[in-house]
């Protein structure tokens, strides 16, 4: 008797909770409509996105990209090639296999070094020919680096390595380097040919190095006066 009284006071009260909860349902839907009703009236469709629902403006959901600016480089005039040293651009970018892109700097440091330092920059170039087919990263076993194939321990009076070991990889301070190397040693034996044996550290007296540096200048300097009508590429 007792249970059937409990069972029935559950019947009850599941169908109180249950008209309960479904009157609730229907003021929540009510509710839900009118406040819809009044977004779309007072902001039309725009009233129901998430920004103005939790009071974030749509211009401040997006993010500001930042502005990119456009850098100029300005040119130098001291890096332009001569109309020559142009020549000799193409004729070794061809000769060589080398970028002629990649070049232009080269050429450039040789242009402005060898007319502050003394020295032919056609010279500079045919040196970097031999020495290292214009590979500024090349090294020897002996220790030559760079462009020239200068060893830095050779010369601290021109070159301070202990500061930077990587300096001489530098292509303006290698070519620069190597252009004092060789105005010292012009200076000193009296003559280019000797100079560049000197520079060899030769000292065979038929100057084989010297022979071959000069043979490359004077293609250089074919190249320079005829340019595409150079047929020794």
């Amino acid at each position: 008797m007792f249970a059937t009284r409990i069972a029935k006071y559950a019947r009850h009260a599941a169908s109180f909770m249950l008209h309960f909860a479904h009157g609730g349902l229907l003021v929540a839907g009510l509710i839900v409509t009118l406040f819809v009703a009044s977004r779309i009236a007072n902001h039309g469709v725009q009233g129901l996105s998430l920004g103005s629902l939790t009071g974030e403006s749509s211009a401040s959901a997006v993010i500001d990209e930042p502005e990119v600016d456009v850098i100029q480089v300005a040119e130098n005039p001291s890096s332009q090639l001569s109309p020559d040293l142009q020549r000799v651009k193409t004729y070794v970018a061809k000769r060589y296999q080398v970028s002629a892109v990649a070049l232009e700097p080269l050429l450039a440091a040789a242009q402005q070094t060898g007319r502050s330092v003394g020295v032919d920059p056609l010279l500079l170039v045919a040196v970097m020919a031999i020495e290292s087919r214009f590979n500024p990263f090349a090294e020897s076993p002996m220790g030559a680096q760079g462009l020239m194939q200068v060893i830095p321990k050779w010369h601290p009076d021109k070159i301070d390595v202990k500061s930077d070991k990587g300096a001489m990889f530098d292509p303006d301070t290698n070519i620069r380097v190597g252009a004092l190397v060789l105005k010292e040693y012009i200076k000193s034996t009296g003559s280019i040919e000797m100079a560049l044996q000197k520079f060899n550290g030769s000292s065979d007296p038929s100057a084989p190095y010297a022979n071959k540096v000069m043979a490359v200048k004077a293609q250089l300097s074919q190249a320079a006066r005829s340019g595409s009508r150079f047929v020794g590429v």
